[in-house]
């Protein structure tokens, strides 16, 4: 783990979500610390590996849960054999039944339950004076946010089940809550850093914070059959945040859920894997040129806004690295780049066309790209488009895209005129199978 530029994991501690099987853990003041039961995890001297848990829990449901719903995007288009991927590429999003989708529940429902047990272990240790490392809370606050934002961002439902104790689901009006929640582990999280005096902790946690803070204002503009298009998000906490990470962070700094290669059997058949391995799915016609078989990237052709002739160098930076990491794709959840888009946003939504100008361009003179002017005479580019062009670009493969397919009326080439993203614009996953089954709250 480092916080100089990204947080980093390793999927070797995933055995620990409920009866935990570590490997060569030497912290542990157990008689088996290969075999630790649940008991165990109340001694203090396991903090390091619970905390490497929910890091590796949440990195393995956040990259399972990356291939649907990119696949319910344009940058992921279906090619291969299995009708549920074909199901999401159509644009139908909100089948319960959906067997990719629901073979990802569980990862995110694992992740959601473990992070909160960690963080309440953690902070009873901390109550009796029995926490040495408080930049493990502050983890555990990070991963805890990171999974509740996630469900935020993808879910239209959820039930925030104890194991083998249902509990009722929450419903869209009060998804709200599931980012208070990430915002109140955050500002914790950013309390410890401030007094530890870790600029480059607080960094980190201020642009997930401003990223936590926009998501809420955004999701609160997308009811399904409700999307207010074009409404821009304004968000004084989310803006606060990132001008306070932008004066702490370098040129291109990220959040990053980074898998390791090293621990080939803990890797979920995620997103990387379904790409790069299996070919079930390549990425878009509206990013690439596939090969002759239809299944990988000859070329990426996406072009600048502007410099019509130009490859856009962060999309074509990002797809090549993803396809160099083959099964082992990092998951960028939060990022100094993004801090731009959110600040232009709310300078947008202010009339403020010059401040929306320069943090565009803080990004596209940075790529080499031509300067956008707010002048539409000039430039034949209106500032709502740029913009929508701008977050396509720097937020490419970030599970960020299907929110503005909806806000800006922007629908993926493959959705069908009967598919409910079609029908039902602002519709997101539904709590699946798996949970309606085992939930008697839910019929």
């Amino acid at each position: 783990m480092r916080y100089d530029k990204r947080i980093r994991t390793g999927l070797w501690a995933l055995g620990l979500i409920l009866s935990l099987g570590l490997t060569g853990c030497n912290l542990l003041d157990v008689n088996n610390p290969n075999n630790l039961v649940e008991e165990d995890l109340g001694n203090p001297a396991a903090i390091i590996p619970m905390v490497n848990g929910v890091e590796a829990a949440v990195t393995r449901a956040v990259y399972a849960m990356m291939a649907p719903y990119s696949t319910a995007t344009d940058e992921l288009v279906w090619v291969g054999s299995r009708d549920a991927w074909q199901q999401l590429d159509f644009g139908n999003i909100d089948d319960p039944f959906n067997e990719f989708t629901d073979a990802a529940f569980p990862y995110v429902a694992e992740a959601r339950w473990w992070a909160d047990e960690v963080i309440k272990r953690l902070e009873s240790f901390q109550e009796e004076g029995a926490l040495t490392d408080r930049r493990a809370l502050a983890r555990a606050y990070l991963y805890g946010a990171i999974i509740y934002v996630v469900i935020g961002d993808m879910f239209d439902d959820f039930a925030f089940s104890n194991r083998q104790e249902p509990a009722p689901p929450i419903g869209r009006e009060n998804l709200d809550q599931v980012y208070a929640t990430a915002i109140g582990y955050l500002d914790k999280a950013i309390a410890i850093a401030e007094a530890l005096n870790d600029d480059d902790l607080r960094g980190q946690l201020l642009m997930f914070r401003a990223r936590a803070k926009y998501s809420r204002a955004l999701r609160a503009l997308i009811f399904p059959g409700n999307v207010q298009v074009n409404a821009l998000v304004n968000d004084p906490g989310a803006v606060a945040d990132a001008q306070a990470a932008l004066a702490l962070v370098d040129p291109d700094e990220r959040v990053v859920l980074d898998l390791d290669p090293s621990a080939p059997d803990v890797v979920v058949a995620g997103i990387g894997w379904q790409v790069n391995s299996r070919l079930e799915m390549r990425f878009g016609d509206t990013y690439i040129q596939p090969t002759p078989d239809n299944k990988r990237t000859e070329a990426v052709i996406f072009k600048d806004i502007i410099d019509t002739d130009v490859v856009h160098p962060y999309v074509e930076q990002e797809i090549m690295a993803f396809h160099s990491s083959e099964n082992y794709t990092d998951i960028t959840v939060a990022s100094e780049r993004e801090m731009h888009l959110i600040l232009a946003e709310a300078a947008l939504a202010q009339g403020n066309l010059q401040g929306f100008a320069n943090h565009i361009n803080q990004l596209r003179v940075r790529d080499g790209l031509t300067p956008y002017t707010t002048n539409s005479s000039v430039s034949g580019i209106e500032p709502i488009e740029m913009l929508r062009f701008s977050r396509q670009a720097y937020l490419f493969l970030q599970g960020r895209r299907l929110a503005d397919h909806y806000r800006f009326d922007d629908p993926s080439p493959e959705w069908r005129p009967d598919g409910t993203a079609v029908r039902r614009p602002g519709t997101f996953f539904p709590i699946t199978v798996i949970e309606r089954r085992a939930n008697p709250y839910i019929d």
